[in-house]
């Protein structure tokens, strides 16, 4: 599912506050950072709990498993522990076609569309928690077998597109610093060669393929390459996510 932003939503205070909490993603290294960073975007969107999460499939049977991947913000840590004695990622709508595309779901929109009785109980069981309405998104990793996830409870942020666009927007770099907390010992091993740093500064510029080309006197293929090269290296879906993760991880400046 492919979600369009429009930066026309956005006041300049909107801009400053998103770059201030972008620069404040590269840095982080601990959950706590992370929780702190979630904060600030609460001062942005008006929501009830923040969760985040790593959660990956099962190779063997290509279902989703649970994992300790994850970190609490402001969800009710009575429906957190109900949600994992439950098991309620098996019958979650919101959590089952998160692993379809990782595109930004608003949950009143997924629960119109459910067609079982085990997620028409969930659904009841979330609205004791006053959980009927809010956004969940994040990235797919490279290797396919699970990503991130972000949910943010809350009946008004569905409802103003300026909400929306601001999550759409700080996705990958919520997603680089999640994966850099939980995926540190992977994270160390990352190599990336000069030319593959050079492509991924001229991105953060704001440099389209075709102009990194020129700058650099190379094909626009060649850029392409080193883009997926690099892409690979630091387990991001498009050249945006990989530039955010390597900044994270300081590979870049």
């Amino acid at each position: 599912m492919k979600v369009l932003t429009n930066l026309s939503d956005l006041s300049k205070s909107d801009l400053v506050s998103l770059s201030e909490i972008v620069y404040l993603s590269t840095s982080v290294r601990k959950k706590e950072e992370l929780g702190d960073l979630l904060r600030v975007v609460t001062h942005l969107i008006p929501t009830t709990g923040v969760v985040a999460g790593l959660p990956s499939k099962d190779p063997r049977h290509d279902s989703i498993i649970e994992t300790e991947r994850y970190m609490n913000v402001s969800y009710s840590i009575s429906w957190l522990t109900l949600y994992q004695e439950r098991k309620f990622h098996l019958v979650d709508p919101i959590f089952q076609n998160h692993f379809e595309y990782f595109g930004r779901q608003v949950w009143s929109e997924t629960y119109k569309r459910v067609s079982t009785m085990a997620e028409r109980k969930f659904i009841e069981t979330s609205l004791d928690f006053d959980l009927d309405d809010g956004v969940t998104l994040g990235q797919r990793s490279y290797s396919g077998k699970g990503g991130s996830t972000f949910s943010f409870a809350g009946n008004e942020i569905s409802r103003h597109s300026r909400h929306l666009t601001i999550l759409d927007l700080l996705s990958p770099h919520l997603h680089a610093a999640l994966s850099n907390i939980f995926l540190q010992s992977s994270s160390a091993a990352v190599s990336l060669t000069n030319r593959e740093k050079e492509v991924l500064i001229w991105i953060k510029e704001g440099k389209t393929n075709w102009e990194i080309s020129q700058i650099l006197k190379v094909s626009e293929r060649t850029i392409v390459f080193h883009m997926q090269n690099a892409m690979r290296k630091l387990g991001a879906r498009n050249r945006v996510q990989a530039m955010a993760t390597a900044l994270s991880l300081r590979l870049i400046e």
